[in-house]
């Protein structure tokens, strides 16, 4: 089962008049010592023209960028790729500081050839003697429609193999994403799959994967974080319960909905940290959805787990849906 139209229509609900509030503080604290190796892969293909016509993967491609250490004695360095029917190097692995202007070559004209993008990444992260394995990690921003899944997980394979984490910020839930075994070659790797539509979703993603860790070594938090307006995909199974966080505001009206991604079923539990409460469990139904809705009186931490009885992997897919438009901040010493 993928993702459906259905889940598209609750990714896009509003639960009330969305009110717009900005987080003064950091939300979360993400730590790093530098000397990352990260590649950044853009669809340039011509599908983009119409799933991003305000070029939000760019705007996060450079987000990404800025992120990075960029002083002291272990800087990272950075490498930009772009790729439609093939794969163009944009910007050699060097200082993140001076690869904004690559971004600015990017268009929207083309097949779709992802396996390519992240082929060429690869080749320029692993190139010469530097060590790779958990300190290099890779981001691609595209729509999702390879022209060959069979290669792309082969690259994902490899990116495992190597010690690479590879995440992928995924354009239109209204289209068909990546296969299962696309997905699951992905979170195989330490990356996070996840669709936004908006630029508030957007900068919510580069959240989520910077606060995850860009590669295995980061001083990330241990907790997964559930923005608004993003779809996670994850994997659960009988001893492994997937679980995440999320601080509201008071009032704010909430909607998570969870969707197994194949035919087992799965608990979906929201439980209150801050007051030491259960809020509600529900199942997946039929269709493979579970929903719950929550309006914390007060400013909370909530906690959701997803868990099953079945002992092979499932994937599935978790969304928040907000009635607040909230901006996050993440503290990352990157100066």
């Amino acid at each position: 089962m993928m993702f459906t139209k259905a889940l598209a229509s609750c990714l896009l609900l509003t639960l009330s008049t969305p009110v717009l509030a900005q987080d003064p503080n950091c939300n979360t604290a993400v730590a790093s010592n530098g000397g990352r190796k990260i590649g950044i892969v853009v669809d340039s293909s011509g599908s983009m023209e119409s799933n991003d016509p305000n070029d939000l993967r760019i705007t996060a491609g450079k987000s990404l960028t800025s992120s990075l250490v960029t002083g002291g004695s272990h800087p990272d360095q950075v490498t930009v790729v772009d790729f439609d029917g093939s794969a163009t190097l944009l910007y050699p692995l060097g200082d993140p500081a001076k690869a904004g202007p690559s971004f600015d070559l990017i268009d929207s004209s083309g097949g779709t050839y992802i396996a390519g993008g992240l082929e060429t990444a690869i080749d320029e992260l692993t190139k010469g003697q530097a060590t790779t394995a958990g300190v290099t990690g890779i981001v691609v921003l595209t729509d999702g429609q390879d022209s060959s899944a069979t290669l792309l997980v082969e690259q994902l394979n490899r990116a495992q193999g190597l010690g690479i984490r590879v995440s992928f910020g995924f354009l239109s839930p209204e289209s068909e994403p990546s296969d299962p075994a696309v997905l699951a070659a992905i979170i195989a790797t330490g990356g996070v799959f996840s669709t936004f539509q908006n630029s508030e979703a957007l900068q919510n993603f580069v959240n989520a994967v910077i606060t995850l860790g860009l590669t295995a070594v980061d001083n990330s938090s241990s907790e997964r974080l559930l923005l608004p307006g993003l779809t996670i995909v994850g994997n659960v199974s009988s001893t492994a319960t997937a679980t995440y966080v999320y601080s509201p505001i008071s009032g704010e009206a909430l909607n998570f909905t969870v969707q197994a991604l194949d035919s087992q079923s799965l608990s979906v539990k929201l439980q209150d940290k801050s007051a030491s409460t259960d809020v509600k469990t529900e199942s997946t139904d039929a269709n493979g959805f579970a929903s719950i809705l929550y309006t914390p009186a007060v400013a909370s931490t909530l906690e959701l787990s997803i868990s099953t009885t079945n002992t092979t992997t499932s994937l599935f897919s978790v969304s928040l849906g907000s009635s607040v438009n909230r901006t996050f901040n993440l503290c990352t010493p990157n100066k």
